[in-house]
């Protein structure tokens, strides 16, 4: 529980959870509520800040505590920069820091912005390949964010147990979805020209959120994290399904609901519909993977006459 020195706080945006004693609490603020440092010193590639965005927004949360300082009544950032700013790009609305309420001063407040970037540690290189030994999804290798110098040993390591080794080929896909815009279309046609994907899918752009949302969903049903194993599985589920009702490609096919104008007839009429189907599988007028074709056969009798 917070104690009555933290109970006293009084920060527009900020929520005391716990008084650590020494001038230190933890907290809950409103992302908002917090200021960057006018000056920075610690830099992160793009890539690195898109993973860190990334991996947040993947958890909903932050992983590790930014120190924040409490200064002239404002909630300032000392160590933290490039998490916070992730983490509004994940649109996170509130999170958990330390702050410090003891009254630094300015002078105060650099020292220790400096003191957090600089001390820091380094990695020992042999202890961090045997670390990367034990990831074994991709998906977390990516997380990790670890260099190709560090990936490189055990990448080697792995290829020497392939007997024989495989080496797989890869394509580029891209989806577009865009709004029904010519000068849409005219920019996709302008960034195809550059990229190296050989296989473009373009829809509306209605359809991204029902695809993606999809996507996700199949994810969760199948256990599968990874996006492009997730496609796979689709398009196999896909031609399983057009396999069982032996789909040629080299001939034209329609669905019968545009036939019929409707996919549902009634309760009665599908009784005696599947009577009739049992009866031609029985006497192997039809298989499972062409019962459509009892309905041709009862056509072409009508047609003629009998």
């Amino acid at each position: 529980m917070a104690n009555e020195q933290s109970e006293s706080i009084q920060v527009e945006g900020c929520s005391v959870i716990y008084d650590m004693g020494s001038g230190l609490v933890i907290a809950k603020v409103q992302i908002d509520k917090v200021k960057e440092q006018d000056i920075n010193a610690r830099v992160m590639k793009n890539e690195m800040q898109d993973q860190l965005t990334a991996n947040i927004l993947k958890r909903g949360q932050l992983e590790s505590l930014p120190f924040l300082v409490l200064k002239d009544g404002k909630l300032e950032i000392v160590s933290g920069h490039h998490r916070i700013k992730s983490a509004r790009a994940a649109g996170l609305k509130e999170i958990i820091v330390i702050v410090d309420v003891s009254g630094l001063s300015r002078s105060q407040i650099a020292a220790k912005q400096l003191a957090h970037n600089a001390i820091s540690g380094f990695d020992d290189g042999s202890t961090l390949r045997e670390i990367v030994k034990m990831i074994t999804d991709v998906d977390d290798m990516i997380e990790s964010f670890v260099g190709n110098d560090i990936m490189e040993e055990p990448l080697e390591a792995y290829d020497k147990m392939l007997s024989p080794a495989i080496q797989f080929d890869f394509k580029n896909v891209t989806f577009s979805f865009l709004p029904h815009q010519v000068q849409d279309m005219d920019a996709l046609i302008k960034n195809l020209e550059t990229t190296a994907s050989e296989i473009i899918g373009v829809a509306s752009y209605e359809q991204c959120k029902g695809f993606v949302e999809t996507l996700s969903q199949y994810q969760k049903f199948t256990d599968i994290r990874n996006v492009g194993a997730a496609i796979h599985s689709m398009i196999q589920n896909a031609n399983e399904k057009m396999d069982g009702v032996g789909f040629n490609e080299d001939e034209e096919w329609t669905y019968l609901a545009k036939l019929f104008g409707s996919n549902a007839i009634p309760g009665e009429s599908a009784k005696v519909m599947q009577q009739a189907i049992k009866k031609a599988e029985k006497e192997g007028a039809v298989t499972s993977k062409n019962r459509w074709q009892l309905i041709e056969y009862l056509c072409a009798d009508y047609l003629s006459g009998r």
